[in-house]
C-alpha cells in the first residue's frame, strides 16, 4: 500500500469522525499558548518594523479585515515560503478570490496542485473541484503558497503568484505569513484602529487598545532550553499526546506543526487520533520545553507527526502494533484493542524473537491476565471497520 493510499484512508475515516464528533485540532485543550512568545506593545512593534523586514503571522477576526493577532516570527522563517489560507469565494481560469479580505490569487501552469491527502492534481481537477464546492453552496479551505521575495512586497502591490495551492481541511480561520517592514505599517492618531498594517493592498486594521488584536513576538529558540523527542505515539488526549518511550507531549496554540507535504504526514491530533485508531504506527518528532518529570513532560515548539511504515523491507505492506484483546485460535486470527483483526496464516512463523510463540499460547496468556501485545508487517485486506489485515511477519509479546 503506498502512502497516498494510507493518506486517503485516513481522510475517509476522519471525515466519517467528523460527521459525529468534535475533532482536535493541533491547539485544542488549553496549555500555555505564550510559552514561545512573548506580548509586545505597538511601539515594540513599530520598532522591529523600522528596524528592518520581518516575517509576521497575521490572523483575522473572521468576516473582517481587524487583525485578532499579529506575531513577528523568528528572523530565519522570513526565507521560508509565504502563505495565505482561507476559505475560495470565487474562481476563474488562472485566479481565486478568498475570504482573507478578497484577496486575488493568481495561479499558472507552473503552479502545482494538491488534494487533501497528498496526491497531485491538475490544474483543470483544481478548478473543478473547487467550482462544484461553490455550486453547492461550500468554500472550500486552501493554502496557497510562494517563494519569499528579496525585498518585502510593496504594501499597495495586490499580487499574490502562488507556486503551490492546496485544499487544506485545517485551514479554518483566515491566515497570512508574509514579510513587511516599516513602509507596511502606519499609526492612525485618532483610534480605532490604532494602526493600519498594509499588505497585498489590503488594510488591516491593529486594534490593540481596543482589545480586539494581540501582538506578540516569538522568543528566539536559541534562548530556551529545548529537548528533543522521537518516539512512536501511544495515545492521544485532548492536547496531550503519549508516547511509547513514556514521554508526555503538550500541543499548544505556539506550537508548530510541519508543513505535511507528504502524503503520509498527519497534519492534526485529529489525524493522528484516527490513523491510531485504524492500527496505524505513528511516530512523533519534535523538541520542546521541559515542563515536568515522572513522566518527562514537554511542550512542544514544533512536531511533526508521521506514518510509519517498512517499505525498505517489504514494499506494499503496513505495519501495526497494540494491545491483543482475543485471539481466535482455530480461526487463526487476533483482535486488537483498536479494533483491527490480524489473520495469522497457519505457515506464518511467529517471530521466535517474541515472548509468544503460537496462538494458542498467546489465547492462553490472555486468558491468566497477561497484557499481551502483537506487532509486525500486514497487507490490507479490508478497510472496515474493523479493518482487516494479513499478518506477513508478527511479533507477540508478554508485556505483564
Amino acid at each position: 500500500m503506498t502512502s497516498k493510499s494510507v493518506a486517503a484512508l485516513i481522510m475517509a475515516a476522519l471525515v466519517a469522525a467528523c460527521n459525529g464528533e468534535n475533532t482536535t485540532g493541533p491547539g485544542t485543550g488549553g496549555g500555555n499558548p505564550t510559552l514561545f512568545a512573548q506580548a509586545i506593545t505597538l511601539p515594540q512593534f513599530e520598532n522591529i518594523l523600522s528596524a528592518g523586514p520581518a516575517r509576521v503571522e497575521i490572523k483575522l477576526i473572521e468576516g473582517t479585515l481587524v487583525a485578532r493577532e499579529v506575531e513577528v516570527e523568528e528572523a530565519e522563517e522570513m526565507l521560508d515560503e509565504e502563505e495565505v489560507e482561507s476559505r475560495v469565494t470565487a474562481i476563474s481560469s488562472s485566479n481565486m478570490t478568498l475570504a482573507f479580505g478578497g484577496l486575488v490569487v493568481d495561479f499558472d501552469g507552473n503552479t502545482k496542485f494538491e488534494a487533501e491527502d497528498g496526491q497531485d492534481l491538475s490544474m483543470q481537477e483544481f478548478i473543478n473541484r473547487v467550482q462544484a464546492a461553490l455550486n453547492a453552496g461550500e468554500n472550500p479551505p486552501v493554502e496557497a503558497k510562494r517563494p519569499p521575495a528579496a525585498t518585502p512586497q510593496d504594501p499597495d502591490v495586490a499580487t499574490f503568484l502562488a507556486t503551490k495551492i492546496e485544499f487544506d481541511d485545517e485551514a479554518d480561520e483566515d491566515e497570512l505569513k508574509i514579510n513587511v517592514d516599516g513602509d507596511n505599517l502606519s499609526t492612525n492618531a485618532t483610534p480605532p484602529p490604532d494602526a493600519i498594517l498594509r499588505v497585498l493592498n489590503l488594510p488591516i486594521e491593529l486594534d490593540v487598545s481596543g482589545g480586539r488584536t494581540e501582538l506578540e513576538s516569538e522568543i528566539d529558540d536559541d534562548t530556551l532550553d529545548e529537548t528533543e523527542f522521537e518516539s512512536l505515539v501511544e495515545s492521544v488526549s485532548g492536547s496531550t499526546v503519549t508516547l511509547t518511550n513514556g514521554m508526555v507531549v503538550t500541543i499548544v496554540d505556539d506550537t508548530e506543526f510541519d508543513d505535511c507535504d507528504d502524503a503520509d504526514e498527519l497534519c492534526s491530533l485529529t489525524e493522528v487520533q484516527t490513523a491510531l485508531a485504524m492500527g496505524f504506527l505513528v511516530e512523533a518528532d519534535g523538541e520542546g520545553v521541559v515542563t515536568g518529570t515522572g513522566p518527562l513532560s514537554i511542550t512542544a515548539s514544533k512536531v511533526e507527526f508521521e506514518i510509519e511504515d517498512d517499505d525498505d523491507d517489504l514494499p506494499g505492506t503496513i505495519e501495526f502494533q497494540g494491545a491483543v484483546t482475543s485471539v481466535d485460535v482455530s480461526g487463526r486470527t487476533l483482535t486488537l484493542a483498536s479494533g483491527t483483526v490480524v489473520a495469522v496464516s497457519t505457515d506464518q512463523i511467529i517471530d521466535p524473537l517474541g515472548d509468544l510463540f503460537t496462538l494458542q499460547a498467546a489465547a492462553d496468556a490472555i486468558a491468566a491476565g497477561a497484557n499481551v501485545r502483537a506487532e509486525g508487517d500486514a497487507e490490507l485486506v479490508d478497510a472496515g471497520p474493523p479493518r482487516q489485515l494479513n499478518a506477513l511477519a508478527i511479533k507477540i509479546e508478554d508485556d505483564t
